[in-house]
C-alpha cells in the first residue's frame, strides 16, 4: 500500500498535469480513503476468494505522461465518481487516486447508435507496467448504444490493470456492454463496474474471460426507476494456475423491475475460480422478477471452484430464484461420442464448447456470437495465437 501512496504524494504534479480539474478534485479524498482501508484482505467478504495484496505487491512502472483528456461537458463531468464510491472500496479509491485518462461515451437523448463503439486496450511494455483506466458511459433518455471493450496483452511482460467504469442508463435508454478479456498468465486485472438504471431503462453487461492470469470483476447495478431491467452474463475459461473471480450485486430499489443473471465457468488443470452474486430486493421493490444462475464445469481433481449465489428479499409480491451447480464432464456423453469415432481429446473439447455456448447464444449482439464461438474453440484447442487473434 505504501508504495502507491508514496507515488501519489511524490508525483502529484505529474499525475494532475494532463487531467481535467474534476478528476484532480477527487484525488485527495480517494487517497485518504485508500490509506484508511488499505488493500482488502480475505477477511473482507467481497474479496475472500482473491489475494489482492499479493497481486499489488510487485513493483510496477507507471506511465505518468499520457495524452491530455479532451474537454468534457459540465453536465457529464458532474457524474464522474458519483457511482464509484471511494469510501467503500479500496481498488476504486486507488484507481481514482491515480487514473489520468478518462474515456467518455455519451449518447444524447433519443439517439440510436447503429454500430457498436469498440474500445481496444493492448498492453505492451519492456518492463512490468501498471495501467489505471477510467470509463464513463452516459446514455440519456431513449438513447441506444452498444460498447465493446476488448483487452489484449503482448506476451513476455507482467501487467497490472485497474479499471473503473461508471454507467448511467437514462429513462427508456438501452445500453449493452461487452467486456472481452483475452490476455495471458502474467496479467492481473481488477475491473469495478458501477451502473444506475432509470425507469424503463435496460442494461446488458457481459464479462467474457477467455485468457488471463488473475482477473477480478466486480459489478454493481442499481435499479432506481420503475420497470428497469438488467441482464448480467459471464463466462470464464481457466487453466494452468489462472484465477478468475466475478462478484456481482443487483440492487432492486424500484417496483416492477426485472433482472437476469447467468455465469458459467470451465475450470481446468490447477486453476481456481469464484462467483459470488447477490440480489438485493428492497422493501419498496414490489413485483420484482429476478433469476440468478451459476453453472460450473470442473475438469480436474486439482481445479477449484467457489460459488455463492445470494438472495436478500425485503418485499412481498416478488418472483425470485437462484441456483448453482458444480459438476464434471458427462461420462455418458463422452462414451457416446467415443463410440462414434471421436477422439477423447476432441470429445472433451466439444463438450466444453457446448457448455460455454449457452452464454454466447444469449448475447443480444448477434454479430458478436460467431466471433466468440471461434475464439472459444481456439481457446479450447490451445492455439498459440488465440490471445492476439481477433479474426
Amino acid at each position: 500500500m505504501n508504495q502507491y501512496l508514496e507515488l501519489f504524494h511524490e508525483q502529484r504534479a505529474l499525475i494532475d498535469a494532463p487531467s481535467p480539474a474534476f478528476m484532480n478534485a477527487c484525488r485527495d479524498d480517494a487517497a485518504a480513503a485508500f490509506q484508511r482501508m488499505g488493500f482488502p484482505s480475505r477477511k473482507v467478504e467481497r474479496y475472500r476468494y482473491t489475494d489482492v495484496e499479493a497481486a499489488f505487491a510487485p513493483n510496477y512502472g507507471v506511465n505518468l505522461r499520457p495524452s491530455a483528456v479532451a474537454d468534457v461537458p459540465e453536465g457529464i463531468a458532474r457524474l464522474y465518481a458519483t457511482l464509484a464510491d471511494v469510501r467503500t472500496d479500496a481498488i476504486t479509491a486507488l484507481n481514482t487516486m491515480l487514473a489520468q485518462e478518462l474515456l467518455v461515451v455519451h449518447v444524447p437523448a433519443g439517439v440510436h447508435k447503429e454500430n457498436p463503439v469498440q474500445v481496444t486496450h493492448t498492453l505492451r511494455a519492456t518492463a512490468p507496467l501498471m495501467q489505471n483506466r477510467r470509463l464513463l458511459i452516459v446514455a440519456e433518455a431513449g438513447a441506444h448504444v452498444q460498447v465493446l471493450l476488448d483487452s489484449r496483452a503482448e506476451t513476455g511482460q507482467e501487467f497490472l490493470t485497474t479499471q473503473v467504469t461508471e454507467v448511467f442508463v437514462g429513462e427508456g435508454a438501452h445500453v449493452e456492454i461487452y467486456d472481452i478479456e483475452n490476455t495471458h498468465e502474467r496479467c492481473h486485472r481488477f475491473h469495478q463496474l458501477y451502473a444506475q438504471v432509470a425507469a424503463a431503462g435496460h442494461l446488458s453487461h457481459t464479462a467474457f474471460t477467455l485468457a488471463s492470469g488473475l482477473s477480478r470483476n466486480q459489478t454493481e447495478v442499481t435499479l432506481v426507476g420503475e420497470g428497469g431491467e438488467v441482464n448480467l452474463y459471464g463466462c470464464a475459461i481457466t487453466d494452468g494456475h489462472q484465477h478468475v473471480d466475478n462478484n456481482t450485486l443487483i440492487d432492486h430499489r424500484a417496483a416492477a423491475c426485472r433482472s437476469r443473471e447467468l455465469y458459467k465457468y470451465v475450470v481446468d488443470q490447477q486453476s481456481t475460480a469464484a462467483f459470488a452474486g447477490r440480489v438485493l430486493v428492497r422493501q419498496e421493490a414490489v413485483q420484482t422478477d429476478s433469476v440468478e444462475r451459476n453453472a460450473n464445469l470442473v475438469c480436474t481433481n486439482e481445479a477449484r471452484m467457489w460459488t455463492q449465489p445470494m438472495l436478500e428479499i425485503y418485499a412481498d409480491d416478488v418472483q425470485c430464484s437462484h441456483g448453482s451447480t458444480v459438476g464434471q464432464l458427462n461420462a455418458d456423453a463422452l462414451f457416446y461420442m467415443r463410440q462414434r469415432g471421436i477422439s477423447e481429446a476432441d470429445a472433451r473439447m466439444l463438450l466444453k464448447q457446448a457448455f460455454a455456448s449457452e452464454v454466447i447464444d444469449a448475447l443480444p449482439l448477434e454479430a458478436l456470437r460467431p466471433r466468440l464461438h471461434a475464439l472459444v474453440e481456439k481457446r479450447f484447442r490451445n492455439c498459440e495465437d488465440c490471445r492476439l487473434c481477433r479474426k
